[in-house]
């Protein structure tokens, strides 16, 4: 299991690797943050037997465990690959989903990445679509909160 300190490098280098991130990717944080990463992140998934980048990654993550999971794909498999896991030091809430703004929790359910920040104040940052259409059905209407993200230090 990775250290914390590396959840944010990694994810955020295989994004960069697999979008088109524009503006950001010339930001000098997010130059050093795949600096750091992108040579490990490359033996971690050519050591799985899939070819670099790959062609999609899923992020798993675990309340109870604490831990996060990167899974990936390429054009060959048919399904994805455990690439490496990750222990989580801190996260808002407790067990159990968000279902309102303010109430300090972490959602759960599905959720793509929909925004890369590269001058957040924790690093790098990377927003997730929250809410989804889920949280739309199961939460405080009118108070569901937004801009949740992943982020590290």
């Amino acid at each position: 299991m990775q250290t914390t300190s590396r959840i944010l490098a990694m994810a955020v280098t295989v994004v960069l690797c697999l979008s088109h991130a524009g503006p950001a990717a010339a930001n000098a944080r997010v130059r050093a943050a795949r600096g750091r990463a992108e040579g490990e992140l490359k033996r971690l998934i050519r050591a799985q037997g899939l070819a670099y980048p790959p062609r999609e990654i899923f992020l798993r993550a675990f309340k109870k465990e604490k831990t996060l999971e990167l899974w990936a794909r390429s054009d060959q498999a048919k399904g994805f690959t455990l690439i490496t896991s990750y222990a989580i030091c801190a996260a808002s809430g407790s067990l159990g989903p968000k279902r309102r703004s303010g109430d300090r929790q972490v959602p759960e359910g599905f959720y793509t990445i929909d925004r890369f920040n590269p001058h957040s104040g924790f690093h790098l940052s990377l927003r997730i679509d929250y809410p989804n259409a889920a949280d739309r059905i199961l939460g405080r209407q009118g108070s569901l909160g937004s801009d949740i993200f992943i982020h590290g230090s």
